[in-house]
């Protein structure tokens, strides 16, 4: 422990919070510093042993949300061992090592042995972010998890490049998608987990200046196109779209496997078209192409195929594709990220991408980056890329 970087650190913490700019991006500092006071407190020891023993908090925290004892505390605020495990069924002795840990992981408070508060973070556990996300999450990724040393080992430490010989369909015999379509409880748990870790933050057009589509948009051909979403499924960010700018110059088209956009409810203003994205567009010389959440799911080869497909219908001069996926950090990333992009890997071959990442794999398809926007370091950022001049 060096006392003198400790106390930098504190300061740097004062700082950042007395800085009056509330932020998304003030927020993240803090959170960075938080963790490094931490480091430069432990020792390496105690380092090493708090990594080893995240796995049983996990499969603690899996089991507490499959008791439903964060409903039981938030609707009571403060119930002991033995309300709860009257409550739950469970032994009275298992509840007391269960909530030993959410006491740790800050999930409720025990201010008296064997008697338990709620706290925001309670509450928080109650809603689809914790009570959904959890145990979909830990089902979807865990036995694949628990053996990705091992494929990686038999597999010589490459990095996987083919979705269909991923570490899932060599751990369980299937991949995310297909596991899910046979679970139907964790697709309806993972459906909501995913919305609402959307819930409450800015979308797209509220990151990216619209203003660069807009200005210069033909507006003269009623053929002309404005935006394709690409990869869209049922259409949520077209239909919020058309309804913050109900008067773009140009026709709105929803794409996405037939069976997909079939399903998807009509919406006034938007076109509906059957298209996989792994075939040339056949919409010619779009202003915009999106893709939101797509290219994280592939590994770098199918993402440039689809880029390729997509750069081929282009206008060089006009067109342009946003691309909506994380956008790491070359250097520091933060962990929460970091740890997405091996459960990517894990599940199906796919990539969470750095700067780097994303400048080497656009200029692949002859693509420059023109900008990238983000107004939340624990969310999406907004990518416009554009055809290389080739004057």
């Amino acid at each position: 422990m060096q006392p003198s970087s400790i106390l930098s650190l504190t300061d740097q913490i004062r700082d950042t919070v007395q800085n009056p700019n509330e932020s998304d991006h003030r927020h993240a500092k803090l959170l960075r510093l938080v963790d490094e006071v931490k480091l430069a407190i432990e020792t390496p020891t105690e380092t090493i042993l708090r990594l080893i023993y995240q796995p049983p908090a996990n499969a603690a925290l899996c089991t507490a949300v499959d008791l439903s004892i964060f409903p039981l505390l938030a609707k009571h605020e403060v119930l002991s061992a033995t309300e709860l495990a009257n409550s739950t069924g469970a032994d009275r002795g298992l509840i007391i090592r269960l909530m030993r840990v959410m006491t740790a992981l800050g999930l409720c408070a025990s201010d008296k042995a064997e008697v338990y508060r709620a706290t925001e973070r309670t509450t928080a556990m109650t809603q689809p972010i914790g009570r959904d996300g959890i145990p979909c999450i830990y089902d979807i990724t865990l036995p694949t998890l628990a053996k990705l040393p091992e494929y990686l080992r038999l597999h010589n430490y490459k990095n996987p490049q083919e979705y269909s010989k991923s570490p899932m369909q060599w751990a369980v015999g299937e991949s995310q998608f297909e596991w899910l379509a046979k679970n139907k409880h964790h697709q309806t748990l993972f459906n909501s987990y995913m919305s609402s870790r959307r819930e409450g933050k800015p979308v797209w057009f509220d990151v990216y200046p619209v203003e660069r589509l807009l200005d210069g948009a033909i507006s003269s051909c009623p053929e002309a196109v404005f935006l394709v979403d690409i990869g869209g499924n049922q259409g949520h960010d077209l239909s919020k779209f058309h309804t913050r700018y109900p008067e773009v110059p140009g026709r709105l088209i929803l794409q996405d496997l037939p069976k997909i956009v079939s399903g998807a409810q009509k919406h006034p203003g938007i076109e509906r078209m059957g298209y996989s994205f792994l075939d040339p567009q056949p919409i010619k010389h779009a202003r915009t192409y999106y893709f939101r959440a797509i290219f994280h799911d592939w590994p770098d080869h199918i993402c440039l195929k689809i880029l390729l497909n997509t750069v081929s219908a282009m206008d060089s001069q006009y067109s342009r594709i946003l691309i909506v996926d994380f956008v790491l950090p070359d250097t520091d990333a933060p962990l929460m990220q970091s740890s997405l992009d091996i459960q990517m890997m894990s599940i199906g071959a796919g990539v969470e991408r750095s700067e780097m990442q994303w400048r080497e794999l656009l200029s692949q398809a002859g693509l420059a980056i023109n900008g990238i926007w983000n107004t939340s370091p624990g969310m999406e950022s907004v990518i416009e890329a554009v055809p290389v001049s080739e004057d």
